[in-house]
Parts: structure tokens; sequence; C-alpha cells
């Protein structure tokens, strides 16, 4: 064999610990923790990527005992049992192996690192180079000029490469040598005893002087060692030699191994790909998502695809369809630009992709759409923004925007309620139907809701079409569509989550799509002139940290901040979570130390300032358009409570309460001649928790109207509500606020400044009154572990596979899930509700008011100033009147000529 072959001998238990530990308890949708799979998985990618080797295995430890246990019956006896999750991984990964092609080794009454040292002997035998990976620094006795080991220095993602001289660096001692130092330091991770008081040094001189134990012990008789070591050594030569036996790896493990059955080869790509689906393991899906196509292609929905420059040769069937799919690529996706590449529309068996699409290919396009009774796509509301870019770039956008189906949809700036298609029918968005029914996940992409739900796998959709290979991939695409819609519709009635979809999230779409469009102004000059404020600002924070630190540093480096906290000032670390390079100065350890050193408040308020600086500050002007106006994007598929999101900017980071965040809020202003009006659910989820727990302290309180944390002090401290002091008050309305996120005595105590008792106290005084919250918080989590999902009062519903885990953290948040999420994704249901009955009355009356963002529990409008006090009226009265419950929904509404500056009205 050729000098040249390489042999990689993967420590199998080794890497799956490394990988349980480094990596979060990642899950997939049925709650199956795979976090160490997917770090072996990566491991293995690495390793085939940097070696190349041409031999691989993967040994393993088996379970029981070895030999040994039989010469020291106490070694590993301390080791603790770990979950039953990470074992239950070791079987998911020796599949993935089988799949790489990649041989799973052991041997009976011996461990893994006793079968890597008889493999590495028999390669070196051949003339092989032996690359042993491993966590373990065992393996590094068996380092010589044929075995090298690449050890895990951090977590799975670092390794360093030890050869001989890379050991003898490291210890003062070839690789052999370590076998008797590590017999005479022990072992305490292996329960390896060792020699009583010798350290790591003392060792290390005893070995450099004497060579090995022999020659230890026998200077040791001839009292040729200093007393201090002597003394140490003194009866522990029977523990020395047993301690050697158990660290010494074994050469001669009986087998008959063959590289032949080693041989590296190209692993099957089908198999790994969907193995990887079906663990959810999203960056090795698209690294293998370019297979061969006997997984997906267009015989299995789509058996013609027909790739056209000319719509008018669209067969029959198509333009008589009464459900079709339809995409638009473009060259350079972009929710506001770029050049469209294709169009397609599919009915499932019939596919019509056109190249290069012109005003005539536009307009046969939109009758299809108006005529066929429904119409299925992924991500209606970038398919939105896309038509109404092709619209203004055709020379027939002014014959299409006339089309009453596609005005419907928000291709032109005129509202309306009905959807994309005929007064009988409407749009199916896909990514939609798959958010409603697997809210915990962010796989919503049309590859992997497509997989999921079909069972197959569609080809990628390409960057840059050039050849009709690449037009038939979208063709391919396209056809899924209407198959992925009865299948996915299928499941929404299963999981009674299909009203939310066509009652709730479908309308939305278009109403979402239309605040996009007409964005909101910014005062790019007032945000300049603030950057200014603020840089000042930040510039003394720093004095002042730098000051108190005693030295010069930079402010914003944590591994120099984490010197002057631990090091310098010498703050305790008790509790202090520790990172790979030492205490965690991040923001939830730091507020650990907030009373500890006058230097922690000042390094969250300059962490503040540069965040707001840098986010918005800075960031907003750049994202003006050509109309002055910041034009954001609604996600509607994030969060799993059902919330909006947003992004570009990012409206729901912006602080609300603080002076800064106002300052921020000024610049978002209304054109001259315009208001905007802010209208803010006030206190809805404290609301919908005594409505959904049925606490009849609460209703009562709200009934009346009365300011709800003074009434909640006032019946704790058991005094008049006119007695409650400014601090009573502050308690309560922290209780009542963190309640539903499992608030408990210590962050009541960090928030309110009540002693540790007094808040423990107080909050069992608040259970007491309000017992009704108090047992749906129980309840909740009982009904959770037994359905596997909570859900709003609307239908819309979040499984929590975690909540079956034996990971204890993981049931913890499964837990807290379970009790926000009826009362977050309520709030989320009626402020949904709320936007399409607000939208269906500013069309009807067609008022000059139009919406321009969704914040929180805040929806901000735009409006002539002539028409502000009819707005307002209106408005409060649809959103209050959206659902109707034993507490009263109250919307609080200002008005102003800026997001900062309002007055109630």
């Amino acid at each position: 064999m050729s000098e040249k072959e390489t042999f990689l001998v993967l420590d199998g238990n080794s890497l799956l610990h490394r990988a349980w530990h480094a990596l979060p308890p990642l899950t997939t949708k049925d709650g199956t923790v795979v976090n160490a799979a997917y770090g072996f998985a990566m491991t293995i990618e690495k390793m085939l990527n940097i070696y190349k080797p041409d031999f691989m295995v993967v040994a393993w430890d088996l379970p029981g005992k070895t030999f040994r246990h039989e010469i020291y019956k106490e070694y590993k006896g301390h080791r603790e049992k770990k979950e039953q999750e990470l074992y239950d991984q070791i079987p998911i990964i020796q599949d993935l192996l089988d799949a790489y092609g990649i041989p799973s080794v052991d041997a009976e009454g011996y461990e893994a690192d006793d079968v890597i040292a008889t493999l590495s002997q028999k390669a070196g035998q051949e003339n092989i180079q032996t690359l042993v990976i491993t966590g373990d620094l065992d393996s590094l006795q068996l380092v010589d000029e044929t075995t090298n080991v690449v050890f895990f220095q951090k977590g799975i993602s670092q390794t360093k490469t030890y050869d001989v001289q890379a050991v003898q660096d490291r210890y003062g001692l070839t690789p052999k040598e370590l076998v008797d130092y590590k017999a005479l330091r022990g072992d305490p991770s292996d329960n390896i005893p060792g020699v009583p008081g010798v350290g790591e040094k003392t060792a290390t001189s005893l070995m450099q002087e004497y060579g090995n134990l022999e020659g230890i012990f026998k200077a040791l008789d001839a009292d040729k060692i200093e007393e201090k070591f002597a003394k140490k050594l003194r009866g522990q030569k029977e523990e020395a030699f047993t301690s050697r036996k158990l660290v010494e790896l074994i050469y001669d493990v009986p087998g008959s191994f063959k590289f032949s059955s080693a041989k590296v080869t190209e692993p099957d790509k089908q198999v790994l790909l969907k193995m990887f689906q079906d663990l959810e393991f999203r960056s090795l899906i698209r690294k293998y998502a370019d297979v061969p196509e006997p997984i997906f292609n267009a015989k299995v929905l789509s058996p013609a695809i027909l790739v056209m420059d000319d719509s008018k040769k669209i067969p029959e069937v198509l333009r008589n369809a009464k459900m079709l799919g339809v995409m638009i690529a473009e060259q350079q996706p972009d929710l506001f630009g770029g050049s469209q590449a294709a169009i397609s529309v599919s009915d499932g068996k019939t596919t019509v992709v056109i190249s290069n699409p012109k005003k005539k290919d536009f307009a046969v396009i939109e009758s299809l759409l108006k005529k066929t009774n429904l119409i299925v796509t992924h991500d209606l509301k970038k398919l939105l923004h896309q038509l109404t870019l092709s619209f203004r770039a055709s020379e027939a956008s002014r014959e299409i925007s006339n089309s009453r189906s596609l005005r419907s949809a928000g291709a032109c700036p005129e509202r309306s309620r009905r959807g994309l298609g005929r007064d009988d029918g409407g749009v199916f968005d896909t990514m939609i139907a798959s958010y409603l029914l697997h809210s915990g996940s962010r796989a919503h992409d049309l590859t992997s809701v497509t997989y999921k739900h079909l069972n197959k796998k569609l080809p990628e959709l390409p960057e840059s079409f050039a050849t009709e290979k690449e037009y038939k991939k979208l063709g391919a695409i396209t056809a899924a569509l209407p198959k992925l819609k009865t299948a996915l519709e299928k499941e929404m009635k299963k999981s009674s989550v299909d009203k939310v979809f066509s009652e709730i999230e479908m309308p939305l779409i278009k109403i979402l799509f239309v605040m996009e469009q007409n964005g909101v102004q910014l005062d790019s000059e007032a945000l300049s002139k603030f950057s200014k404020e603020l840089k000042t600002k930040l510039e003394k924070l720093e004095e002042k940290i730098i000051k108190l630190a005693g030295e010069q540093f930079n402010v914003h480096s944590p591994a120099q901040l984490k010197e002057i906290l631990f090091e310098k000032l010498s703050l305790p670390t008790k509790g202090i979570k520790k990172t790979k390079t030492g205490y965690s100065t991040a923001a939830s350890e730091l507020e650990k130390l907030w009373d500890k050193h006058e230097i922690i408040p000042l390094i969250s308020k300059n962490r503040e300032l540069a965040k707001l600086q840098s986010t918005y500050v800075e960031a907003l002007p750049k994202l003006v358009a050509d109309d002055e106006r910041v034009h954001t994007t609604y996600n509607q598929t994030v969060t799993a409570t059902g919330r909006l999101s947003s992004s570009d900017p990012n409206l729901q980071n912006i602080p609300i309460k603080t002076e800064l965040g106002r300052e921020i809020r000024k610049a978002f202003i209304a054109p001259k001649g315009k208001d905007l009006i802010a209208a803010d659910y006030s206190q809805i989820e404290l609301r919908l928790v005594a409505v959904i727990a049925k606490d009849k302290p609460f209703i009562q309180a709200f009934q009346e109207g009365a300011d709800i944390h003074t009434r909640t002090a006032s019946e704790v401290w058991e005094v008049d509500e006119a007695s409650v002091t400014k601090d009573q008050r502050r308690a309560a309305k922290a209780i009542n606020f963190g309640i539903i996120y499992g608030m408990g005595a210590r962050s009541l105590s960090r928030s309110t400044g009540l002693s540790f008792s007094e808040a423990k106290d107080f909050i069992d005084r608040y259970f007491q009154i309000h017992h009704a919250v108090r047992d749906y918080l129980a309840e909740t989590k009982i009904k959770a572990h037994e359905d596997g999902y909570v859900e709003t009062m609307f239908g819309r519903r979040r499984y929590l596979p975690e909540i079956q885990s034996g990971i204890p953290m993981l049931v913890a948040q499964a837990e807290r899930m379970a009790i926000n999420m009826p009362v977050q994704g309520t709030a989320a249901d009626i402020m949904k509700m709320s936007m399409i009955e607000v939208d269906a009355w500013l069309e009807k009356d067609k008022t000059s008011a139009r919406m321009l963002m969704q914040v929180h529990d805040e929806l901000v409008l735009e409006c002539d100033e002539k028409d502000v006090e009819g707005v307002v009226k209106i408005l409060k009265e649809k959103m209050e009147g959206v659902a109707s419950f034993e507490v009263p929904l109250v919307v609080d509404v200002e008005v102003g000529k800026n997001w900062g500056e309002m007055k109630s009205i």
C-alpha cells in the first residue's frame, strides 16, 4: 500500500459525549433529541473534507464491564449515567455511519481505546498513516511515527493534532512515558487511583528523572529520591502498577478486521438525504439536495413540463383548470427589486414555464389567474410583491391593474378583501399552512414542507436560468403545489387549525402586503442629530467606565471586559456561567452582579446605547426608499405564538417606554397635512389571563374599570386602594405582568427592591387571592403533558413534543411555553382579527386612513388631519368589539405628528 494512504479512527463515545455537551438539546418536530447525532454528522463531514482519508472506522464502547473492572472493581465506578436521550442517539449515529459506508467497530470486554490501539498498530505494520480522532487524552500514548492524534480542544469545533514532538512539547515526556505518568498522578474522571499526593508536576519530574515506574521504585528502594517525593511513594507501589494496568491500552484485541471493509467510498446520498430530512439537519439537507432525481422529478407530479417563450401556446387544459399552482422566479430574488426570470403555472399534471415573460405573457397569465377557482402558491405575500413589480415594469400594467382579481390581491394600491381568484374561489398559501401545523419550527421553505407532507424531494430553485433544465426545475417545484395543498388542507382539518388559516392568516396576507407597500415616512435629519447626541453620551459613559476600571481598555471587548471585572476588580464569580474563553459577560450574567460594583450598571447602559445607535439610529436612514419612507417586512411564520415579527427594520425591538426609544420613534413621522394614529390594546394579556383562568377578582376589577395594579396591591397588603404606596403598586405590577412568564421570588425581589422573604410572602398571598390563576398554571402544564399541545381561544395550536423529553431543561422550557402560548397567542389572534376588521371598514368607508405598522399590541395608521376625529372613534369601536369576553377589551388611542410624541384623544 502507498505511504500516502491515511486511516481515520474516530472514538465514537468520546465524540458522542462532546457533541452532547457542546450543542443545545436540538429536537425534531416529534420531540426526538438529536443534538449529538447532528454534531457527529457535522464532524464526519469535516473530517472527510479536511483529511480525505483512504480508510475510516468509528470505534465504540459496548455496554457492560471490561477486563479493567476485573483488575479494579471501582474503575469508572463514580461515573453518572447520562440522560437516556444521549444513548438513544447511538443507533441513529450508527445508521448514519452505515449510509456513509463507515464501519462501526467494537469488542466485548474491551474499550473503544483498545480497539483503536489495535487498529492503529495494524495500520502501522502495513505502512498506513493513522489519525485518531478523539476528545480523550489517554490516546496520546498511541502517538508514534505512523499514528497522530487529533484532539477536540473546545467542544467539537476546534482541534489540535499531536505528533511525537507536540506530545513532548506539552508534557515534557514521550508518548509511551505518558502511561506511567498517568499511573502516578491517577485520573479522577476514570476513577484511577494513582499515587495519592502525586500531581502533574511531581509525576512529570519523577518520569523525567527515572524514565518509568520500575526506575522510580528502584530509586525509592535505594533512597535516591528526595524525601518530599519519597514519602508520597512509600507503600504505593502496588497501587501505581495497578493503575498502569488500567491506563495502558491493549494492542491485541481479538478480531478479524480488514482494511478493505473500511475503504472510504462515496456515501449513499439518497439514504443520507432522507435521514437528514427525517432528523431535520437543514444545513446538511442543503448540501445533499443536488443528488440525482429519483427521489423527486417532474414525472412524479407532472408528466408534462413545457418551457416556452410564448404564452399563447399554453394548453387548453390549463386555461380551464379549477386549481393552479403559480410561482415566479427571479434572477436575484429581492422583495422590492430584481429582474424576472420565469413564471410557472401548473394544475399538478401539466405545467408551463414561461421564460423571460413579457407584456403579452403577463396578460395571459392574468387571464388564467382570473378564471381559476383556486390559486396555490408558497409565500403569497412575496408573490404579490413580484406581481406588482412585474406589472409596473410591463407596458401592460394599466390593463392588468384594472383586473378585478389582481387588484383585489393588492397588486395595485387599491384595497379589497377578496383573493387572487374568482369570487367563488381564493388563494391557498402552503407556507402559511405549514406554519399553522408546525408553529414551533422555522422549516417552512417549500423543499422542507414538500418533503414533510408528500415525502418527495424538490429540486433546488436555480440561482440563474440559462438552460431548459433549469426552467424545468421551476416547473417541477410549481407542479408540487396542487398536491401539496391537498395534503396540507387535510392535516389542518385534522388538527382543527383550518379556521385560523381561512379566517385569520389568509385574509391578513393581503393587508400586510399593502402595509409593506405603504411604509412610513422617516425623518433622517432628526436621526442624524440624535446620532451625534448618542455619540457624546457614549463617550462620557466610556470615560466613567474606564475611570472605575482604573486602566484603559476596550469597553466593547468581552475578553478585555472579563479581565477587568473578574481579575482586576475581583468581582465574585459564583453563579456566573463559564464559556470556552472564561467567565461570561453576557447581560444575563452581569445582571447577577448589578449590586456588586457601580461599573456594572454603566456597562449595561453603554451596551443599550451602543445597540440603539447601530441597530436603529445609524441603520434606519440606510433603509429609506426613494419615496422617503421605510418599508419593513412583516414575518407571518416566525413566532410560535402567532405574533407578527418584522425585519429591515425590526420595529418590535424599538424600546417603548424609555426616553431613548421615544427619540427613535420621533423619527417616524406623518407627511404634511396628515397625522399618525396609534391604537394600543390596554393590558390585553392580563385581561386574557383573567378570562382564561376565570379569576373572579381580576374579572371584577376589569369590569369595574379599576387600576388593576393598585387593586392587586390593595388586596395583597389588605389596605384601601387610596393607601397603596408607589412601591406596593410597583411590586403588584411586576407580579401581574410576570406571573405567566414564571416570575419567582428572586426575580420579583430583584425587580422591586423587596427582600427575598418579602417577595416570597407577596407571591404566597397573591396566589391565595388569585387561586384560579394558580390553578390555571398547574392545570395547563398537566394538560400539555397529556395532549402534547396547547391552543388559543380561537383554535391556534402549538405542539410541544419537548414536554415528553426526559431532559429536565427541555421539559421546563416546554411547560413555560404551554403557559404563555394560550395567552400570548390569543392576544395575537385578536390583533390580527382587528386588522382584518379595520381593513374591511377602511375599504368600505373609503377614508383617507391607511394602516402603516403593527407593533406588539399597537396598530399605527396615517390619516388626513380633517378625518382624525371620525377615524379615531370608529377605530376604537372596531378594535374593542372584535371579540367579546367577560372582561372588556380596552383600546387607548393617541394622535400626533410623529410616533414618539403623541397625545391621548
